[in-house]
């Protein structure tokens, strides 16, 4: 990288010569496009770095959260004699809960398997267990 400076700063400098510049100015000069550069870099990086970071949207609400207060509005629902409106409102809230938690237990207890024939022979084993314990 020096090397593509100093190369740059030759051409710079026997551009300035030819065109019959005093070296004061010439070093003034440089000195601006020095700054200028920086200044332009900065800006350049730090866009780059915003950009890079990771765009992780925050939920404003948890779904479980969202559940609770479905059952806290189907019980104020009971209480102010809205029946119909607060059944609604207590099955999704229960739903709601449901839905949120049930994949994460279930996830953990289902084994991964390689290929849809070892899943089959899996199920089958686990169903035949099943039918064994009820019978």
């Amino acid at each position: 990288m020096n090397s593509e400076r100093q190369k740059r700063q030759e051409e710079i400098e026997r551009i300035m010569r030819e065109a019959g510049v005093s070296r004061e100015a010439d070093v003034a000069f440089q000195e601006e496009v020095r700054k200028t550069a920086a200044a332009i870099i900065e800006k350049e990086a730090s866009r780059v770095q915003k950009s890079e970071r990771p765009g992780r949207r925050k939920r404003s609400i948890s779904p479980v959260t969202a559940g609770v207060w479905l059952l806290i509005l189907g019980a104020v629902g009971f209480i102010f004699s809205v029946p119909s409106l607060a059944a609604m409102l207590f099955l999704c809230g229960i739903a709601v809960i449901v839905w949120v938690t049930f994949p994460k237990l279930s996830k953990s207890s289902l084994p991964k398997h390689k290929n849809l024939r070892s899943y089959g022979r899996v199920l089958k084993n686990s169903v035949s267990r099943l039918l064994k314990k009820i019978s």
